[in-house]
């Protein structure tokens, strides 16, 4: 997902554009969810970056210069994409996932102004199933898309202020993980929150 300039703004909120990627076999069962990789984070960055110059062509909000990718991508290595306890190495993030589940994290980016860790349920022939999001928004802009939304702890929802950013810290546990947070589904919310605002030299929890 990438989000648009300023200038395509709806209702004084920021536009995106997203980019999912799927395949899906044909035969005697029918036609069941297959492996796809849409490509590496380079190519899928250099498509959304096509789509979204394509469409605020269309939508006569381009900026003078096309949209272009300035800075690497900063994630975490991962041996296994098993989900295991801490959750993304985040302290305090701990489910009880059971054995032999099929819960599988991915880490996204884990900078200053952003960290995204995801939990998805995978099984042969079905879709991936979203089971989990933890996200810390600190531009902005990012922050911007959770405008709207309930806040609170309680809600999976802290807006504060980080060195002067607005910052976001989101969590939210889908049914199949629902009550599985341990000790609780809010304090690991909580705990994702203290562990990050520590990371990145914010006061943990300000504002919550």
């Amino acid at each position: 997902m990438l989000v648009l300039p300023t200038a395509c703004d709806v209702d004084g909120r920021p536009s995106t554009v997203t980019i999912r990627s799927g395949s899906t076999g044909n035969g005697h069962l029918g036609r069941p969810a297959m492996p796809f990789t849409i490509g590496s984070r380079p190519e899928v960055a250099r498509m959304l970056l096509d789509a979204d110059n394509t469409v605020m062509l269309k939508a006569s909000c381009a900026p003078g210069e096309p949209l272009r990718v300035t800075s690497p991508f900063v994630t975490v290595a991962e041996d296994d994409g098993s989900a295991g306890s801490p959750l993304c190495r985040i302290p305090g993030v701990t489910f009880g996932f059971g054995p032999g589940s099929r819960y599988r994290k991915q880490v996204g980016v884990v900078d200053g102004r952003l960290q995204t860790c995801s939990v998805v349920w995978k099984a042969p022939g079905t879709p991936d199933e979203p089971a989990a999001q933890y996200v810390m928004a600190g531009d902005p802009r990012m922050a911007a898309l959770f405008a709207g939304l309930p806040e609170g702890a309680g809600h999976g929802l802290v807006r504060t202020e980080c060195n002067g950013r607005p910052t976001v810290f989101y969590g939210n546990a889908g049914s199949g993980l629902k009550g599985s947070g341990r000790p609780g589904d809010r304090r690991v919310f909580e705990n994702f929150t203290e562990s990050v605002s520590r990371r990145i030299g914010c006061g943990a929890g300000e504002g919550a």
